[in-house]
């Protein structure tokens, strides 16, 4: 057994138990180990190739979800997984929810003693500042690493804005602090409409907080859910006492106070930047890899020879996804390409939202022209927006109707002809 010292909690505890046998968490400067690892694992009658090791950079979801996708198709070999962060990977979605609400601790993706089954060495704190993907090399701040197989999992940055010197909300660390000064009658403004700001706005409304919610678009959401259903989100928030302040921007910031650019002064003690995330690029400037956007990469996530990108940092086949189901679907498909399997089939584009006591949930990907179709369904008359191109289904978006989006998987996939889909759900 190999360990390093248990690595801080969000208050500056440790974990605790940390050890157990088999279990390798080195933090920071800990011990390079090699083990030794057999080069292939025989699966049926079938002797699958594998690299004698496959290091992981990034230790949230999308890299966690690669590692245990290499164990559940049959990879014996080592797997290093390299964490930025002092804590062992977490869920992000309840940082905006739960955490902020002081309803959870952290949201621990897989308890301490659970890595042991994985045996997987995880090295947290441990930045990685440099590629060299000609030498196979990467260079954290102490060492020159050498790796077989390479996955870049670093995810995204809080975009900031100029002018304004506010708080962000991406990380565990995050989260605590800005739990932290949401007290009953406190002033928040949050700068960004999208999913991040509208659920950091609804739970300040529910520890009695007083919110204003600032975007430079006309709606919360118009670039999720498009301008008709964005205007029902407005309408919840406005019905939750969320001040909104739409079509203007955050100019410069200052104490107590914030203003926009149409003149309005709003008064602020705390201050959330959720203007979106920018892919964790910088360090691989010059490393031979294609950067726009993200890392670019094939349909199976290969950036390069020996080189793969999966969740937030990954830019497939011109696009990048930041939702949540995307990272577990990029590492299962980044897996099956390492060892030479069959790929997974895509899977339909699903998000979801709790904003009060409603959760959106949506599916597919419809385009900003899309015509929109709205539904009372069920019983309780929820609300679903279904979304079509050329009359065919492209998607759905639902407010607490989990039982009428979910089962439109199949219609989305298959563009089923919106007529047909309005006479199954629709009374």
């Amino acid at each position: 057994m190999t360990l390093g010292q248990a690595p801080p909690g969000p208050n500056g505890s440790g974990h605790g138990p940390f050890r157990r046998k088999g279990l390798k968490i080195f933090l920071l400067n800990g011990p390079w180990f090699h083990p030794d690892r057999p080069q292939c694992v025989q699966e049926g009658d079938r002797a699958i190739a594998t690299a004698e090791s496959v290091t992981v950079i990034g230790a949230g979801l999308a890299g966690l979800r690669t590692v245990e996708r290499l164990r559940h198709r049959g990879y014996r070999g080592r797997i290093v997984l390299l964490g930025a962060e002092p804590h062992l990977p977490y869920d992000r979605p309840p940082l905006s929810k739960q955490v902020l609400r002081g309803e959870r601790d952290a949201p621990w993706l897989r308890a301490a003693d659970d890595y042991a089954g994985l045996d997987v060495e995880v090295r947290l704190g441990e930045e990685v500042l440099e590629l060299d993907a000609e030498q196979r090399v990467i260079r954290t701040r102490d060492a020159r690493l050498p790796y077989d197989v390479l996955v870049i999992a670093t995810g995204a940055s809080p975009r900031r804005v100029p002018g304004i010197n506010g708080l962000v909300l991406r990380t565990l660390d995050h989260a605590t602090d800005l739990r932290g000064l949401l007290r009953p009658g406190a002033r928040l403004a949050i700068i960004g409409a999208g999913l991040i700001g509208c659920e950091a706005a609804a739970s300040a409304r529910s520890l009695g907080v007083e919110v204003d919610l600032i975007d430079v678009l006309p709606g919360p959401l118009i670039r999720v859910v498009g301008p008709q259903v964005c205007e029902l989100v407005a309408d919840l928030h406005r019905a939750h006492g969320v001040r909104l302040h739409l079509g203007t921007a955050a100019t410069r910031g200052g104490p107590g106070e914030l203003a926009l650019a149409d003149g309005t002064a709003v008064a602020a003690d705390v201050v959330l930047e959720a203007v979106g995330a920018a892919p964790e690029t910088g360090w691989l400037e010059g490393s031979q890899l294609r950067l726009d956007d993200g890392v670019v990469c094939d349909a199976e996530g290969r950036a390069a020879e020996h080189v793969y990108a999966v969740g937030d940092v990954a830019r497939w086949d011109g696009r990048r996804s930041e939702h949540w189901t995307n990272a577990g679907w990029q590492a299962d498909r980044v897996a099956a390409a390492i060892l030479g399997q069959e790929l997974p089939l895509p899977e339909a584009a699903y998000w979801w939202s709790d904003q009060y006591d409603i959760k959106l949930q949506g599916l597919g990907a419809p385009g900003p022209d899309d015509d929109v179709h709205l539904i009372a369904w069920g019983p309780k008359a929820r609300t679903v927006a279904l979304y079509a191109s050329n009359d065919h289904l492209t998607g759905a978006v639902g407010f607490s109707a989990a039982a009428a989006v979910m089962r439109l998987r199949a219609d989305i996939a298959a563009g089923t002809a919106i007529g047909e889909v309005l006479a199954r759900l629709a009374p």
